[in-house]
């Protein structure tokens, strides 16, 4: 998939994502799926095309001695995404689509979005995980 597809898919999640209440337990958890869904076109894209931060995730196939049996979590993931967003910039069009679409006026510009970014992974205690 090239990155207007991606980004296609991802405005239609994002429209079937506002379109729920969220009054209950289903539909948070529907929204939840449809954020999850994003997300991982984001990060087949970059499996695709072989965007390695340390190995991770494709040459650690299996999980590392010293990690215990989520080593292939979410936020590992996350921090995956928001390394590759900083150095990546069809992947910071993809991440910043993803953010933009979901949560419009979370953030007032891109660079606001990366900044919050570098801070993130600056701040040593925002990660549990490391890659």
């Amino acid at each position: 998939m090239n990155n207007d597809t991606i980004k296609n898919k991802i405005t239609e999640l994002s429209n079937q994502h506002h379109s729920v209440d969220g009054g209950d337990f289903k539909e948070i958890k529907s929204a939840e799926l449809l954020e999850s869904e994003a997300e991982d076109l984001i990060i087949e894209y970059c499996v695709n095309r072989n965007y390695l931060i340390n190995g991770f995730p494709t040459q650690k196939k299996e999980m590392p001695e010293e990690y215990d049996e989520d080593y292939f979590s979410m936020e590992r993931y996350q921090l995956y995404l928001d390394k590759l967003t900083l150095e990546k910039k069809d992947v910071a069009e993809l991440t910043w689509c993803y953010v933009s679409s979901f949560w419009p006026g979370w953030f007032d510009s891109k660079d606001e979005y990366i900044e919050s970014i570098v801070h993130q992974i600056n701040s040593s205690n925002f990660y549990d995980v490391d890659l």
